[in-house]
């Protein structure tokens, strides 16, 4: 392939420094920090830069959901990571929309797992918990563990240009600080190096852009509002003032919390159609504070940024030997929480697929399902953030705060209190919009479900009757988690009691750590045990197994597994590293060299070598 970069930067390795890693990873945020974890727990080396001097000292995507935590947990950063977080089910209880933060609310709802009639959905669904994690506490976990486990992390350095060939990258990087340049020579590159990816750019990826989006404004600011959430923890906060002028950077704001009580993101929604602001700061932070509604207040201001609603995603994820991921390829608004989530999960499926073909265990073309998976998924969160947006904008609308005429804005507001046709009329629309906003509040299936559909999942035993599909109403498919063992779908957690211990552990803990899993029962393992050694030797793949039932090593004693397993008790579910179901057999077959024959048939599709 041909050069890409900037023409006018040296390649004479005279006048360069030369590394040589497996891996180069451009980009130390959520993307590229935790593709460097994953890599790293598979046994891969390699180099991470950043052209930022440090991790974020900015509370970004502080909603950190339980498949991102699950990825977490498979290589044993969940711990460290809840040590640094706050539990939504204690401290957001609900989403409320009020006039001011300590005036009159105007409607409240539980968020996320914590409405009685739907809790139940979200502990079936993992053994995680969703918690509040802010990237700027999550990256200096992920960046640890990294460079403590053979990735080498250096910021204040930039991509200046790269080159591909048949067999390797070369990749010039240069020292921020010092001017230095160093040629680097890596198997693949890695663009996880944001929304303004330089990588995406030079790459010339296919994107799909819906330009036009409004500007908002975030203040991350010190203030002590306890007395006003203790007794209603929300991680939003939705404030409009509607007794008061509404000037065009913030005809409403937003107030979510990074720590409990007293340091706050106040996002200040601009007025639609606003292309610029020139608004002081002083004047900002006089909105702010009308927004609180408590003058007693002290406020102080850490950080001011103005940024701009994308609604954009890539149409392809790689080109040869390199790999793009995050918000790199798929940028949206924040709502749903979906961002730095997405961005873990691109990088755990990666990881593993990398690791494979760098170690000789796959053939290459395995990293064309990355693609394959990952792609539809980040189209879809791109919609969904931005779909969400519009429901917020509607709700907006019904309470008359887009309105530009004050007189109208405020005959809007006392309307909702009259007794008239025209008065229900307006109550009733602002309730069915606050009933569309589930698809924000409750979106366990917008953040769960998954059915990946490529060469590295084994489709071919399936049958329409037997294979799971996904709701096609997208307010179905949102609100609902399908849990199934069918082949593209995330293992079903169960927890089971493992013999001689009193913790519990899930079926999701049986799987991953770097290696692939069958999951079976009672008579299985004795069945299964000589296909997997045969499989080993041909592939070089070891694969662990894990029998359930009675008096075997771990215990359904919830039968929680029966019910979700889908398979007799003898069957096989092989896992993924990624967790992700690749293959199930209903019943082990009778004869040993048919049981042989379909493993290896299975394990070789899935790693490229027969397709």
């Amino acid at each position: 392939m041909g050069s890409v970069g900037d023409a006018g930067v040296p390649q004479d390795e005279s006048r360069s420094n030369v590394m040589e890693v497996d891996v180069l990873i451009v980009g130390a945020g959520p993307s590229g920090a935790s593709l460097a974890c994953f890599l790293a727990s598979h046994g891969i080396k390699g180099l991470m830069i950043s052209n930022w001097p440090s991790t974020s000292h900015i509370p970004k995507a502080n909603y950190t959901n339980m498949a991102a935590f699950e990825c977490l947990r498979a290589i044993g950063l969940e711990e460290d990571a809840k040590k640094v977080a706050y539990p939504i089910s204690q401290f957001s209880t609900y989403h409320r929309i009020c006039k001011s933060l300590a005036g009159e609310e105007i409607y409240r709802a539980y968020a996320f797992g914590n409405d009685p009639h739907r809790h139940g959905d979200y502990s079936d669904a993992s053994p995680c918990e969703i918690m509040s994690l802010p990237q700027r506490e999550l990256e200096p976990i992920l960046i640890r563990y990294a460079t403590q486990n053979g990735f080498v992390c250096r910021f204040d350095t930039e991509l200046a240009a790269f080159q591909q060939h048949e067999d390797h990258v070369e990749s010039t990087i240069i020292d921020l600080v010092t001017g230095n340049q160093t040629l680097v020579r890596s198997k693949y590159l890695c663009g996880a190096d944001g929304a303004s990816s330089k990588v995406v750019r030079e790459l010339d990826l296919p994107m799909n852009d819906r330009k036009g989006g409004g500007l908002s404004i975030n203040l991350l600011v010190e203030a002590d509002l306890t007395h006003l959430v203790k007794d209603s923890p929300g991680l939003l906060h939705v404030m409009t003032r509607p007794d008061l002028p509404q000037p065009y950077y913030g005809i409403l704001g937003m107030a979510r919390f990074i720590k409990p009580w007293t340091e706050w993101v106040i996002v200040l929604i601009c007025r639609p159609g606003t292309t610029k602001i020139t608004a002081t700061t002083e004047e900002i932070m006089t909105r702010a504070r009308e927004l609180l509604g408590d003058d007693n207040v002290d406020i102080k201001l850490k950080n001011m940024s103005i940024w701009r609603t994308n609604e954009c995603y890539a149409e392809q994820y790689s080109k040869g030997r390199v790999h793009c991921l995050g918000d790199a390829v798929h940028r949206h608004p924040p709502q749903n929480g979906l961002g730095s989530n997405t961005c873990i999960q691109d990088a755990f499926n990666l990881s593993w697929k990398m690791a494979y073909v760098l170690k000789g265990l796959a053939n290459p073309s395995l990293l064309k399902t990355y693609n394959d998976e990952r792609q539809p998924i980040g189209k879809y969160i791109v919609g969904r953030a931005n779909d969400t947006g519009r429901l917020h904008f509607a709700l907006f609308k019904t309470l008359g705060l887009t309105e530009t005429d004050p007189s109208r804005k405020s005959e809007i507001a006392a309307q909702f209190e009259q007794d008239s046709p025209e008065a229900q009329v307006r109550r009733n629309a602002f309730r069915r919009a606050v009933k569309g906003l589930d698809e924000e509040r409750h979106a366990l299936g917008a953040e769960m479900n998954q059915a990946y559909e490529s060469l590295a999942v084994y489709l071919d035993d399936e049958t329409p009757e037997s294979r799971a599909t996904l709701p096609v109403d997208e307010h179905l498919y949102c609100l609902n988690h399908i849990s199934s063992s069918t082949p593209g779908f995330r293992v079903p957690h169960a927890w089971l009691q493992e013999v001689g211990r009193a913790k519990m552990v899930s079926t999701k803990d049986l799987c991953g750590h770097g290696r692939f899993t069958i999951l079976t029962g009672i008579g299985g393992k004795n069945k299964w045990q000589t296909a997997v050694a045969k499989t080993k030797e041909t592939t070089g793949v070891g694969i662990s197994i894990a029998t359930i039932g009675w008096g075997q090593e771990y215990q359904d004693t919830f039968f929680q597994w029966f019910e979700k397993r889908q398979i007799e008790e003898d069957g096989a579910i092989l896992v993924r590293p990624d967790l992700v179901v690749a293959w199930r057999c209903k019943q082990a077959p009778t004869e040993e060299r048919v049981r042989q024959d379909k493993l290896l048939q299975v394990m070789r599709r899935i790693l490229g070598f027969q397709g």
